[in-house]
């Protein structure tokens, strides 16, 4: 590669840092490859070890412009048969989606501000997303977002918030991002990478539902989904919000002044009653829930192990989750029916932590019979003894 690619290895001994970084930082791209190299963005002749290599005939561009760039990526990304032979695995429609996208759309009209390719990805040092390093990587994106959408001087112009990254970082998305969750969004997770765009409120429940699959068809069932499509509401972040989203929890439902229902139905007397319905199985459910966990953990205090109650605690959790997604039907019955669920699960994990006390007070039982039978035993030798003394003396005298 090196013997065909003259720019790098010119530029590698260049005098002049600025033009002998783009070589070091190109050592490590997956752009170092022969049938890319330097000129598959700057074109020129990389065969020339001459200042030929720069030769307009042959069309070298050392610095192309912004809304060049995603040309100039697209050129090789679009290309189905040379992605084939480059790395077969990366899809070819990135350029196209970048296109239809809202910062795709102010890079071609010119905007400075906007981002292409390489705003993203890198210029020379372009690292595979699977990269820890790579600034696209999952681990590392929400923060790359962040640099433009959290500068205010830089969101004024488009009237957008810059707050979005900090209440990301709080909400329940962000914590369980932070534990490692593989399945917790971050920006692209819901905005799309290449097609990034803000949801609407016709599509935001789309994009929760690629995630939250069985909440969206149960929301689907409830009378919100008619209600919020002609006040044009945007359904999951009515109750939820968006970036910061919170914990499920029971305060979202019922009829205090910090519940989502009050945020609409202060006043309406027949959804107020199936809130307060909602919530009060719900605290039930919860109580129920609680004390299963306290009774375990009160006996494992006591020194006691439970076989299965780790099992147990865990459906008692599984059941708790499902009556979270049947809340979105609003419909008591059907909530009804999965808190049998936690019921039963509860059940379960009471009579493990009952057996085990029985079989705890059958051996302390046991323990203290035996103890007897050893006393008793040791009483009876005693005697023994000493009646052997007895008749040893009176034979004596």
């Amino acid at each position: 590669m090196e013997a065909m690619n003259t720019c790098a290895s010119c530029h590698a001994t260049l005098n002049d840092a600025k033009l002998r970084a783009p070589a070091r930082e190109f050592g490590g791209s997956v752009h170092r490859d022969d049938r890319i190299g330097c000129v598959g963005c700057h074109n020129g002749d990389a065969r020339d070890p001459t200042v030929g290599a720069h030769s307009k005939a042959a069309g070298f561009d050392p610095h192309p412009t912004h809304s060049q760039v995603p040309v100039i990526c697209g050129g090789c990304h679009s290309d189905a048969g040379f992605m084939r032979r480059i790395n077969g695995r990366l899809p070819v429609g990135q350029a196209a989606l970048f296109n239809l996208s809202l910062h795709g759309k102010l890079s071609a009209a010119g905007d400075p501000n906007a981002p292409d390719c390489s705003g993203c990805h890198g210029k020379h040092d372009v690292l595979s997303p699977t990269s820890p390093r790579s600034p696209v990587n999952r681990a590392n994106v929400a923060r790359l977002c962040s640099g433009c959408h959290s500068e205010e001087t830089r969101m004024a112009k488009y009237g957008i918030r810059t707050d979005q990254f900090a209440k990301w970082e709080k909400s329940a998305h962000g914590v369980a991002f932070k534990k490692g969750n593989p399945n917790a969004p971050t920006c692209t997770g819901c905005h799309g990478a290449h097609a990034s765009a803000p949801p609407d409120a016709s599509s935001v429940a789309h994009a929760c539902g690629r995630c939250h699959e069985e909440e969206m068809a149960f929301f689907e069932q409830s009378p919100h989904s008619q209600g919020f499509r002609k006040r044009g509401l945007a359904q999951c972040v009515a109750c939820h919000s968006n970036h910061d989203v919170a914990p499920a929890s029971a305060i979202l439902v019922g009829t205090t002044p910090d519940a989502s229902c009050m945020k609409c139905h202060s006043h309406d007397e027949k959804p107020r009653k199936a809130a307060d319905d909602i919530a009060a199985l719900l605290r039930g459910a919860r109580e129920r829930a609680a004390e299963a966990r306290a009774a375990v953990a009160r006996a494992r205090d006591r020194g006691q192990h439970i076989t299965g109650a780790g099992l147990a605690l865990d459906h008692v959790a599984t059941a708790e989750m499902k009556v979270r997604g049947v809340v979105h039907t609003l419909d008591p019955a059907r909530m009804e029916a999965r808190i049998g669920e936690i019921d039963r699960a509860v059940a379960e994990t009471l009579r493990l932590v009952a057996d085990a006390e029985r079989a705890r007070l059958l051996e302390r039982r046991g323990y203290y019979v035996a103890l007897g039978l050893a006393g008793l035993l040791l009483l009876t030798l005693t005697l023994k003894v000493v009646q052997l003394d007895r008749r040893r003396r009176r034979g004596g005298a």
